[in-house]
């Protein structure tokens, strides 16, 4: 942690990505690196390119020292806040005050990696620098080639499509202004299974949204049981850095985006589910298992 702390400036971040009090417990632990995050999906902004950072495997914010925030993001980490795994000593207990370097709000607003995407990011313009990306990621073996040829074909389409007037596959829109918010009141490990799209869709506004929350098109193709990993009630949102308060929302177990209508944004955001969108099952009985 001390050598992670040296290199920080005085908002705890490293070109501009902060080192989040939420990631000292991982220091001193051994991960893999799961993917480069060489780029992102940036809420209200499209993708944007970082150079010098990866993901670990399924190593995530939990929030608690951002007052509970829900998102549970991957965290970025800064090749410089790695190293080779050693023998060497075991990491020690970071101290309070160390922790206390690092900045949780700037003013009323909460400071961590999602809300400084927009800054620390550069754009990335037109469909031949996605198609760039999209090839280096297919050359490195960061992707298949059918998840390659099925990410293109896909944002090919949708291109011919916004062209002539049409949503992007998979995006509903629904009948109007006011949605229902629906009270399932699910607890985690309960079984439920997506409704078809025609129900979903009378739940959304003209934007394909319920209550704010988009549906959005990658969601469409998933269908069948899934189990409730949590309740959603707390989120900072990415583009104020406000504390949003969610009802009737919740994650699905493995239910994470996979990137295949953002040029295979390695995010792994996970979805959040109206409860509207969603019907409870039945466990099964100990007759059928």
């Amino acid at each position: 942690m001390d050598e992670i702390l040296a290199v920080l400036d005085d908002k705890g971040a490293l070109d501009g990505l902060p080192f989040m009090p939420e990631m000292a417990a991982f220091c001193g632990h051994r991960f893999r690196v799961s993917r480069r995050a060489n780029r992102t999906c940036v809420e209200d902004s499209g993708e944007g390119l970082l150079s010098n950072t990866v993901f670990l495997e399924d190593v995530r914010c939990d929030g608690s020292h951002h007052d509970g925030c829900q998102r549970r993001c991957l965290m970025f980490w800064h090749e410089r806040w790695l190293r080779q795994p050693t023998d060497a000593r075991i990491e020690q207990p970071t101290s309070p005050a160390a922790l206390s370097r690092l900045p949780v709000k700037i003013g009323e607003r909460y400071y961590c990696q999602s809300t400084e995407l927009k800054r620390i990011t550069t754009p990335s313009r037109g469909m031949v620098a996605g198609v760039a990306l999209l090839t280096k990621d297919l050359l490195s073996g960061e992707i298949s080639l059918s998840r390659y040829v099925m990410i293109l074909g896909n944002a090919l389409i949708n291109k011919f499509r916004k062209l002539i007037g049409l949503a992007e596959i998979g995006r509903l829109s629904g009948p109007g202004t006011e949605t229902s918010k629906g009270n399932l009141d699910l607890e985690p490990g309960e079984l439920v299974e997506i409704r078809p799209l025609a129900e979903i869709s009378r739940t959304l506004d003209r934007k394909g949204k319920n209550r704010g929350l988009n549906f959005d098109p990658e969601m469409a193709l998933y269908s069948g049981p899934y189990e409730v990993e949590r309740r959603i009630e707390r989120i900072i949102l990415e583009t104020t850095g406000e504390m949003r308060t969610l009802t009737h929302t919740v994650a699905l177990k493995g239910v994470d985006c996979q990137g295949l209508c953002a040029r295979n944004c390695p995010r792994a955001n996970p979805i959040y589910w109206r409860e509207i969108w969603l019907r409870r099952l039945e466990p099964p009985s100990e007759a059928s298992r």
